[in-house]
């Protein structure tokens, strides 16, 4: 995300313990930290947690602006934590730090997990040596400090480094939930001081005042300017040292003052000293609020009650192993479990707890409030509802009713549920509507104690043009509602039909049908945005007239994603899309095509994991009736796209999506349907996955899990064989058992075509449902044509089967053809020619003039098909069944834009 407002493996040791788990640390406990439903349990999987996962880049080679890398930071939290406490580095932007970095600006209180905007990097602190002498008003990074890899390390609710430039000084972090805790070792014989910087930020230079009053030091900062916002929060601290500082002084501008207590404005900030001659360690305790001074106080007083550097870091490990460990896997090597336990960490990061211990907060309503349930700010809502809300809700009911009860208050208060919001401001970020889909799905995977009527009215008056905190969230439903689609932006007409279908069945799971007819026939206006001739979702010029040519490779119209991307994205009606592309054995060989890169970024016409719009896309195999293109994706993206390194996410984290996805695919399902409770299933990755889970126990067996053996071969669920390769979540909502037979070759196991995922077609006549075609008589043909453009795009390309590693006949010769030898005689009945645009090509290369001819004997030629002024990237000729051996297509306009090559991907021969 980064755009602006728009409008397998070997059995090893199982991993785990029997224990009665009791809240470790009281005043960690402000993020719902439930006892488990069973007394098995993993134990100590916080080492299997690489914090640096992700903070580097990927290898995309065209990916969204800021969406290089995961985006995560290295520093202390615990789950759903207000503080994360990290250090900042020179080129971090937008999460703060970057593992490739050799120096450190600070150490700060507040930072996401993989935003692709410069974001937070709320009240800084670094610890120096020496004398200051320009001001750190004007000079921070002068401040700077060198240090080495080889002295830092992090795990959850820890960081540990050195700092280089003064004398080795050693720096920890940790966190508690609404307070930070450092304990600072310091060289000897030299000053030893603390920079607090109360008034900059990663937007740049922001408004801060601080005061200073012996151990203590107060302050508000004015935080915001996400992704370009003017908008502003304010941010409450007060910090707390083991001993009295033997000097201080603040800042304003590029004066510094000695001796002063008090500062304010932009450009300021204080420092204290100590002596640390007889200890040279100093603790330092940071409480946070967004409501008051006080609650920061109160906060740092509930939750630090004295200074334990120590317990404040066990505290924090025991929060991260009882959340982590409640999805307990046996096998697989450690770098499976660090890969997955690293993912599931990163999760749990957002949304926030923004309430104090007191049960305040501040509201969407710019005033404040009081809650006797956690309330929960911070939703990255076009990333998050495509998997991590279902997630989250399969994992833990309670803290994802709480986080739904909040979004709620927030529309509530603000005017609709929040789309992109930072603290208690909604910014408007990225396109569509997705706060209805992130209730919606976290409602269908059993997360209902909230206001479910309350939350249906924020829904709709969404989708009548409702606003919130005075600007509308679907600002051209208008145009959407008169026109049936978006022009110009099909991807946010998708978004808008998204959103539609999920407020569609949370209406319908309430009884109110009204609504849900209402909402699905909206959702079907999908339709309207596919262009059967490209074959693609297709940008409508103003006047509703197609621009022509499309190049499916083209991001031009689309929010980050391209039209070979955004055509994946109507998960609900699967068997709709498949069937305007031609039915299931042209969808699978685009799909394969598709594939042909894993992180394609933005320009590339292939699936691109490093974004969130595509992310569901490998489960659109199952829908026709071909999981073993799942599995074959899943695996690869999985061992190929997701590393161990720094650069070990595809692209932006976006508050836990993209680690989402990961955990999914190693539990060996995934929700394709965002908004429904279908579950879509490919085999797990370990060899055992038990997870504790409100409701019941739900363990997943996979016998034969190895590197090599990414395939179902079949599956009982409580102990009865099935071949559907799907559930719903309420088949596993009290428990169960899933027990799989992976192998190393893809069997039959859920090609039924009758058994695929379900497709929701209520709303809208459907597509007339595609020809069973049968066999394709010419993949065991012999082709010969003319001359090709090159070697590798001989006419045998033409009938392979593939669309993929641009599988294609080309030629250039005046004369153009391409003859097909069936062996023997057939009676033929239809051809379909697919042509440069399923091919990921301009579809002003589709081929605009040609015939097609069959003869007996490979002399007297018959002319069945005659085509002329073609656009269509797939072409579809049925005919009076004719007995024949031979096939020819002679081309005589090689394209519809003047292009002087002819380009066939695959050319068909059906009886």
């Amino acid at each position: 995300m980064n755009a602006p407002p728009p409008d397998h493996i070997p059995v090893r040791r199982p991993i785990w313990r029997t224990l009665s788990v009791t809240v470790a640390c009281a005043a960690l406990g402000g993020a719902a930290l439930a006892a488990p439903a069973f007394a098995e349990q993993a134990s100590d999987v916080t080492q299997y947690v690489n914090p640096f996962i992700g903070t580097d880049d990927s290898n995309s080679p065209n990916p969204v602006p800021g969406g290089a890398g995961g985006s995560t930071y290295p520093g202390a939290t615990i789950p759903f934590g207000m503080t994360q406490f990290s250090p900042d580095t020179p080129t971090g932007s937008p999460s703060g730090y970057r593992y490739s970095d050799d120096s450190i600006e600070e150490f700060s209180l507040t930072h996401f997990n993989g935003a692709g905007c410069p974001n937070n990097e709320d009240i800084g602190l670094l610890p120096i040596t020496g004398d200051i002498k320009s001001s750190p008003g004007t000079n921070w990074t002068d401040y700077k400090s060198k240090y080495s890899k080889d002295n830092e390390s992090a795990k959850p609710g820890y960081y540990h480094t050195k700092l280089d430039t003064y004398g080795g000084t050693d720096v920890e972090l940790s966190a508690t939930t609404r307070t930070g805790a450092m304990r600072l070792t310091y060289p000897s014989g030299q000053p030893a001081r603390l920079l607090i910087n109360g008034s900059k930020s990663a937007t740049g230079e922001r408004d801060g005042k601080l005061s200073i009053d012996g151990k203590t030091v107060t302050g508000t900062f004015s935080g915001g300017g996400f992704c370009g916002s003017s908008k502003n929060y304010a941010i409450h601290y007060v910090i707390e040292f083991d001993r009295a500082p033997s000097d201080f002084g603040t800042w304003s501008g590029g004066s510094v003052n000695a001796g002063s207590a008090s500062t304010s404005g932009k450009q300021s900030g204080g420092y204290v000293s100590f002596d640390t001659s007889g200890d040279q360690k100093v603790q330092a305790k940071i409480g946070l609020s967004f409501v008051s001074t006080d609650g920061a106080k109160a906060n740092l007083d509930k939750e630090q009650s004295g200074f334990d550097f120590d317990a404040v870091r066990s505290g924090a490990d025991a929060a991260w192993n009882d959340r982590l460990g409640k999805v307990a896997v046996t096998g697989g090597s450690d770098d499976d479990r660090q890969k997955f336990y690293t993912a599931l960490y990163h999760v749990m990061q957002n949304p926030n707890v923004a309430s104090d211990v007191d049960g305040r907060y501040h509201g969407f309503d710019g005033q404040d409030h009081g809650s006797d349930r956690p309330v929960y700010q911070n939703y990255s809502g076009w990333d998050i509802y495509r998997s991590w809300s279902a997630l989250i809700a399969l994992l833990d009911h309670d803290t994802a009713s709480d986080i739904m009860k909040s979004m709620v208050l927030d529309g509530q208060q603000g005017g609709l549920l929040p789309k992109w919001s930072h603290n208690y401001n909604e910014h408007f970020v990225m396109n569509g509507d997705p706060g209805p889909i992130i209730v919606s799905e976290a409602y269908a995977f059993g997360a209902k104690d909230f206001d479910t009527d309350a939350a249906l009215k924020l829904m709709e008056k969404a989708s009548d043009g409702g606003t919130t905190q005075g600007d509308p969230i679907r600002g051209r439903q208008d145009e959407y509602e008169k026109n049936k689609y978006i022009a110009e932006d099909p991807s946010d007409s998708l978004e808008y039909n998204a959103s539609d279908f999920a407020v569609a069945t949370f209406a319908k799971s309430l009884g109110d049908n009204d609504s849900y007819n209402t909402h699905m026939e909206r959702a079907q206006w999908w339709q309207n945005v596919f262009n059967s001739t490209s074959g693609y979702v297709h940008p409508h010029n103003a006047d509703g007239s197609w621009p022509w040519p499309l190049d499916p490779a083209n991001p031009d119209g689309y929010t980050e994603g391209n039209a070979s991307q955004y055509t994946w994205m109507i998960p609900y009606d699967y068997q709709g899309l498949i069937d305007l592309m031609g039915g299931r054995q042209t969808a699978v060989q685009r799909l394969d095509h598709h594939f042909s890169e894993l992180n394609g970024g933005l320009s590339h016409p292939y699936f691109y994991i490093g974004n969130e719009p595509e992310h569901g896309v490998p489960w659109a195999y199952h829908f026709a009736a071909h999981p073993q293109g799942t599995m074959k994706a899943v695996d690869r993206i999985m061992s190929e796209s997701f590393t161990t390194g720094p650069g070990g996410l595809p692209g932006n984290d976006d508050l836990g999506a993209t680690s989402a996805w990961y955990v999914w695919a190693a539990l060996g399902m995934y929700p394709p349907t965002p908004g429904a409770d279908t579950l879509a299933l490919h085999g797990p990755s370990f060899a055992s996955i038990a997870i504790d889970r409100p409701g019941g126990k739900l363990t997943i067996n996979g016998s034969g899990v190895g590197d090599d053996s990414p395939y179902v071969q079949s599956l009982s669920v409580n102990g009865t064989s099935t071949d559907q390769s799907w559930l719903t979540y309420r088949d596993i909502a009290d428990g169960g058992t899933l027990d799989y037979t992976m192998g190393g070759e893809a069997g039959d196991w859920g090609t039924n075509p009758d058994k695929v995922p379900p497709s929701f077609t209520d709303g809208a006549d459907q597509p007339p449902a595609a020809p069973e075609l049968g066999d394709n008589l010419a993949r065991d043909a012999k082709a010969t044509g003319s001359a090709p453009c090159a070697d590798a795009e001989s006419a045998d390309k033409a009938i392979d089967g593939s669309l993929a590693d641009n599988s294609k006949w080309c030629s250039k010769e005046s004369d153009k053809w391409l003859q097909l030898d069936l062996g023997a005689e057939h009676d033929v009945t239809s051809f379909v020619v697919k042509h440069a645009g399923l091919g990921g090509e301009t579809t002003g290369w589709n081929t605009g003039d040609f015939t097609i001819s069959t003869s007996t004997d490979g002399q007297n030629w018959s002319q069945a098909v005659k085509v002329a002024g073609n656009n269509a990237s797939r072409t579809y000729h049925k005919i009076d069944a004719t007995s024949a051996r031979y096939v020819r297509l002679d081309i005589s306009g090689p394209s519809n834009n003047g292009d002087a090559a002819a380009r066939i991907y695959e050319f068909e021969v059906y009886g």
